[in-house]
């Protein structure tokens, strides 16, 4: 494990922020499953008839290549700051908090909840990783790296308290980007209105 973490501390920090969409979509196509398995343990927020499989897997799809394209952009100015200031906040926020959401969801319902192996293994512990390697190469200061962890905090409240109903809900925050990406997954499946 030593020789993985001596290995990724010493890469590029602009090629070493390419780990971190790469355990994204394998942590995407880990939840490939995820729509029965919401069903079965949320309510329904009114929408669920709308998502079938096809439409899952294009949203999990879309989902990973934000990370992705959101990387190429801010990997392209060759600017190892600019880079760590941009990127890091997407993988932090977003995948960092839905590594923690998984960790929840699985002690809540007592049991695997579809994601949380990548989440637990890779996604999280990579988000860390480039934050801890961002800090040691003076990429931007601890306090910016703390700050960005703390931002997570109401994301993380948002899901503890929708799962406090009975029956649990999904949290508004995956309502909005399951809204979201409904009609772009159905156009890209060639449904119509």
């Amino acid at each position: 494990m030593s020789r993985v973490v001596d290995w990724f501390m010493g890469l590029d920090f602009r090629k070493a922020i390419w780990i971190a969409p790469l355990v994204w979509t394998l942590h995407e196509a880990e939840e490939w499953n995820i729509t029965d398995w919401g069903r079965r343990h949320f309510a329904d927020p009114g929408y669920f008839s709308e998502i079938d499989q096809p439409i899952a897997w294009v949203g999990l799809g879309l989902v990973a290549l934000a990370g992705v394209l959101w990387t190429c952009l801010t990997a392209w100015p060759k600017n190892p700051k600019f880079a760590a200031f941009v990127t890091l906040p997407f993988f932090v926020f977003f995948t960092f908090g839905n590594a923690l959401q998984h960790i929840y969801y699985a002690l809540f319902f007592r049991g695997y909840d579809p994601g949380l192996v990548t989440a637990t293994l890779l996604v999280g512990p990579v988000a860390v990783g480039l934050t801890a390697k961002a800090v040691r190469d003076r990429l931007f200061p601890w306090w910016f790296a703390t700050v960005l962890y703390l931002l997570m905090i109401p994301s993380l409240v948002v899901t503890i308290r929708a799962l406090d109903h009975v029956p649990p809900q999904v949290p508004p925050n995956i309502q909005s980007l399951h809204r979201a990406a409904l009609p772009l997954a159905r156009a890209i499946l060639g449904r119509h209105e």
